[in-house]
């Protein structure tokens, strides 16, 4: 395919003859003609200009979904317009982006008082990076899509609804490495880079698709002990900063928001546990301080580097890591756990008051822990509201939206109770009756026992007991796959948020429910201490299922079915 770059054309304005003391023109390197002149006129010599227009773009071929710049300059032009596929009047220099979101070959011309330029741009469906292409297919096995009906969405939010999706929180890096140790060919195309960058862009750009204006990123990073607090090994981190730069870059491009929230690890960079910890962490004053200094600490990092990036927003506080206010023993009296309670919300609203002096974006907590607390709730712009699976076990099977709607709803209602003290619990000294707006946070995994029971590891193989049997291998391989499952959840929770009464709703989010390749079917090798991928197939990740096109239809109001590819 030609592309046309920097192209000039001149129109004649007269017959240039050799006694005309005529003018002349030439071509850069390039090949585009330069200058151009002449004389007219009724036997008097003399000089006129002729108009001229260069247009250029900043890349000729792109994928779905990005953008081009369009620069144009002119000279001895007094107006110029626009046309192909692009309209309207122009300067008569500037540069604009462009964002094309469809396949094909695309004509943009402009024409300055009679002088034009065309240049053709191409949007391909090669999801490629230099050399390395898009390895993963996004084929599902026919039981995999379940024995609940799939619902139709009952509704779509308006334009100022946060639309957001998360990241699941472990990085590509992670999946690249896992497959270059096993060997694929497919390696020797790819290098680690090419491979980040293609995954994350493609993924940025699906979500887009699918309505998304924000995406909520994890990170997490491995500590150094110090006497106060410990400390990052910025070496070490799960995304490198350079991936953050390219997420959020490439967000912007693509016209998106990105929001960022940190994991607590409890791991030193030797992978030894910092506290003992078995997915909470039971502190006394010590410990709990020695924690929020080095949250604190770091945060505050994150919040300088994420003004620089242009980030839009980002949460105070951390997730995958609960505290228990109750002694390292669980001893503490009740006073003592109040202790312990109030100190962490003075610490959060000193470090979310700090954040916002360094920090232009918009700052939420409820990734953790959280109460109505007025000096937390007063400063965040909005709280994050975890929605939990609420069904009894001998509900499972008879399973549908209305029940998954009622039981949110019941939850929902619950809530706004407790945080006001409507359920005869005593008030909170600091509780505040100015709620901010909430984020509902939207989770749930694709088989029908998270109903009952919760969440199953996604991620990589564990012992564990499934249905009373205990596997001593990999319990993962005997869950059954059921996308149905998580779509009923889904529309049910979207329903009740979409009704409540009581809160404010600033927007909706999916946390890790965004897996960043295709993969849907999990490769036969995942076993104890081995896995690449893990198990999309019954993790939270919405990708390549139903329930992402129930949350686009409530994203953007287009529903479109379910069609997926069977091997």
């Amino acid at each position: 395919m030609t592309f046309y770059r920097h192209i000039i054309i001149v129109p004649l304005v007269g017959i240039l003859t050799a006694c005309g003391g005529g003018g002349g023109g030439g071509t850069d390197v390039a090949g585009a003609l330069i200058t151009a002149g002449g004389t007219t006129g009724g036997g008097n010599s003399g000089n006129t200009t002729t108009p001229t227009v260069s247009l250029s773009a900043s890349t000729y071929e792109i994928v779905s979904g990005d953008k081009t710049t369009l620069t144009w300059s002119s000279s001895d032009a007094s107006s110029c317009t626009a046309s192909g596929t692009w309209s309207g009047s122009k300067a008569l220099s500037g540069n604009e982006n462009i964002t094309l979101d469809s396949y094909g070959d695309y004509t943009f011309s402009i024409d300055c008082s009679g002088a034009t330029a065309s240049i053709q741009v191409t949007v391909s469906d090669n999801d490629s990076e230099g050399s390395c292409t898009n390895p993963h297919s996004a084929k599902i096995k026919q039981s995999y899509i379940g024995n609940y009906e799939i619902p139709i969405p009952q509704n779509s939010f308006s334009d100022d609804h946060l639309k957001s999706i998360g990241f699941k929180d472990y990085g590509v890096e992670w999946i690249y490495k896992n497959f270059e140790n096993r060997g694929d060919s497919w390696i020797s195309d790819c290098t680690q880079e090419e491979y980040v960058k293609l995954m994350y862009r493609t993924t940025l750009r699906q979500l887009k698709d699918h309505g998304v204006t924000t995406a909520w990123v994890y990170n997490f990073g491995y500590w150094q002990d110090h006497t106060e607090s410990w400390q990052l090994n910025h070496s070490r981190k799960h995304l490198s900063d350079w991936v953050i730069e390219f997420i959020a870059e490439t967000a912007q491009d693509l016209g998106m928001n990105m929001h960022y929230a940190w994991q607590f690890l409890a791991l030193d960079d030797q992978n030894n546990l910092l506290f003992p910890f078995d997915g909470q962490v039971y502190v006394d004053m010590s410990l709990l301080k020695k924690i929020m200094n080095t949250h604190e600490e770091h945060i505050l990092w994150e919040a300088d580097r994420l003004q620089q990036l242009g980030v839009t927003s980002m949460s105070a506080d951390w997730s995958a890591m609960w505290v228990c206010f109750c002694g390292l023993e669980n001893e503490a009296s009740s006073s003592e756990r109040d202790r312990l309670k109030s100190y962490y919300m003075e610490r959060m609203a000193s470090i979310i008051s700090q954040i916002k002096g360094r920090f232009d974006g918009e700052v939420y907590v409820g990734e953790g822990i959280i109460w109505n607390d007025s000096r937390v709730f007063d400063q965040v712009d909005g709280v994050i509201g975890s929605l939990p699976n609420l069904l009894y076990d001998d509900e499972v099977a008879g399973a549908n939206v209305e029940l998954i709607e009622e039981r949110v709803s019941e939850y929902v209602t619950q809530l706004y109770d407790s945080w006001t003290c409507n359920d005869n619990q005593p008030c909170w000294e600091y509780t505040t009756y100015q709620l901010p707006k909430v984020i509902w946070n939207m989770f749930a995994q694709s088989h029908a026992s998270f109903l009952s029971k919760g969440w199953v590891e996604d991620g990589f193989c564990t012992q564990g007991t499934y249905d009373d049997v205990y596997y001593d291998d990999c319990m993962q391989w005997n869950v059954p796959t059921d996308f149905s499952a998580q779509a009923i959840f889904i529309e049910g929770m979207l329903r009740a948020i979409d009704k409540q009464p009581w809160f404010e709703t600033k927007g909706t989010t999916a946390s890790t429910a965004y897996w960043l390749s295709d993969t849907l079917i999990p490769d036969q090798t995942e076993r104890l201490g081995f896995g690449l991928e893990g198990f999309p197939n019954i993790s939270q990740s919405l990708r390549g299922k139903p329930a992402e096109k129930i949350i686009k239809a409530w994203y953007t109001g287009e529903y479109e079915q379910y069609n997926p590819e069977v091997e």
